[in-house]
């Protein structure tokens, strides 16, 4: 490979001598708009050529990659020998993960997520896999999806999608959180989540989205509810913070929670020291208060 001179290019050699001259040659002054060439940039210490060099290195290598891939098994040794030179080639120029930004994950989620990222700073970015690296992160229980992207020279962008934490599901002596569809978020912390609903019992997780739907629309009578049961995995039993029991049909629970809004509205029905509103019976609304009232 011909050698590079700082400065301009090496003079061919005519065989010719040079004529003498009595008097030192004066320096010819530089032009103002005049460019240097053959010189490398230095960005973090580490000597890139300019850009074109840099994708026409790519190009060279990604051809010659394609090349040793189309030979199947009777290349294996030269295919690894490609591999680790190209590893060396890209690194030679730069081209190494130095950066990962992490966008759209939370402070409670950022430690498990990092602690899924399988690779090292350093390693040559253009070769790294990145449908590796998205199923790494969701593999993770937190996330829904994820998007991961270069951005060369040395970054790696990696954008995700969380699960929607719900609520706090009790049952079997376990408390975990869940998401909107009901799936067990494994790495959250019930503790970590004092303010989402309590849902309790049997497949209370896979009705869990209707019924907390429900009372977030109506966000007074929410402020007074402590839990959300599950009855023979079928309806709903609300309970309030005041320990009156407020029993929802199987179906129709909609409309149930409409009457009750009138109820709560015209007859203040929640501050009548009631233990049980009872809802099921769409015709007839059934109370019983507390034995010592």
């Amino acid at each position: 490979m011909p050698a590079v001179v700082r400065g301009g290019r090496r003079q061919p050699n005519s065989g010719m001598a040079a004529p003498q001259s009595k008097a030192p040659a004066k320096s010819a002054p530089k032009r103002s708009g005049a460019r240097e060439t053959g010189k490398l940039r230095l960005i973090g210490g580490v000597p890139m050529p300019n850009e074109l060099t840099a994708w026409l290195a790519f190009g060279g290598i990604g051809m010659l990659m394609s090349v040793v891939l189309l030979t199947g098994g009777r290349a294996e040794t030269l295919r690894t020998g490609i591999v680790n030179f190209t590893d060396g080639r890209i690194a030679a120029i730069g081209v190494n993960l130095q950066n990962v930004r992490l966008q759209g994950v939370s402070d409670v989620a950022r430690g498990d997520i990092k602690g899924a990222l399988k690779f090292e700073r350093g390693q040559p970015i253009a070769l790294m896999d990145l449908n590796k690296v998205k199923s790494d992160v969701e593999s993770i229980g937190w996330v829904k999806s994820a998007v991961v992207r270069r951005q060369l020279p040395d970054q790696l962008i990696i954008t995700v999608t969380e699960r929607p934490r719900l609520a706090v599901w009790q049952f079997q002596g376990k408390t975990q959180v869940i998401d909107d569809t009901g799936q067990v978020i494994p790495e959250a912390h019930e503790a970590q989540f004092r303010d989402l609903p309590l849902l309790v019992g049997e497949g209370a997780n896979e009705s869990a989205s209707e019924i907390v739907q429900l009372l977030q629309a109506r966000p007074d009578l929410q402020s007074r509810v402590w839990a959300y049961v599950r009855v023979d995995t079928r309806r709903w039993d609300i309970r309030l913070k005041n320990n009156t029991i407020i029993k929802l049909p199987a179906l129709d629970q909609e409309d149930a929670l409409n009457r009750l809004d009138v109820l709560i509205s015209q007859q203040r029905i929640l501050d009548q020291g009631l233990a049980v509103i009872d809802l099921r019976d769409p015709g007839a609304l059934v109370v019983k208060p507390f034995e010592n009232s």
